[in-house]
């Protein structure tokens, strides 16, 4: 079973299309955010922290959302908000405050057309979620819907953050450029 787990990460990481256009994006706003805010929940939240630790090794100003002590987003900042169904809420419910307030909004998230990609200024596109059959995370978990061998939606958060260590690469060997 583990080699047959290992081979779909592989095999589901390869397949990952992720244009120039985003990544460029992507690190254009991370670079020009005079603070940078991180937003998910759940396994989602866990990649945000890691990417948070991360990217603070560059000297940027960086906070988890969930953090006791974090403050007020404004114009300027960036926020990246991870939700493999786009509609997770309060990361939804943040993305929309940040967008409204002028902060730059990068979602990472399986579905394009979901409520999250709509309201960011970049989505990038990570399959790996299914549709569910409710929008409840914790029903979700509680119900047991899972993906095939990845249980906990675990090939999107893989994906994620492999993309997101892809990302913190690049701007800490050639400024993002």
């Amino acid at each position: 079973m583990l080699r047959l787990v290992i081979e779909e990460i592989v095999s589901h990481i390869k397949c990952m299309d992720i244009d120039d256009k985003t990544i460029d994006l992507v690190k254009k706003y991370l670079k020009e955010g005079s603070r940078i805010f991180v937003c998910g929940f759940g396994e989602s939240e866990l990649v945000g922290v890691a990417f948070a630790s991360r990217i603070k090794r560059l000297h940027k100003e960086v906070f988890v959302v969930t953090e006791t002590i974090v403050p007020a987003i404004e114009e300027g900042d960036a926020l990246l908000a991870i939700s493999g169904s786009g509609d997770t809420e309060p990361t939804l419910t943040i993305a929309k405050k940040a967008n409204k307030i002028g902060a730059k909004v990068i979602s990472v998230t399986s579905f394009s057309n979901s409520s999250l990609a709509q309201i960011s200024d970049v989505v990038v596109e990570i399959p790996g979620r299914i549709k569910a059959k409710t929008k409840n995370y914790i029903e979700r978990r509680v119900a047991g819907e899972y993906e095939p061998l990845t249980p906990f939606g675990a090939l999107f958060e893989i994906s994620t953050r492999i993309f997101l260590e892809g990302i913190i690469a690049e701007l800490a060997n050639n400024g993002g450029e």
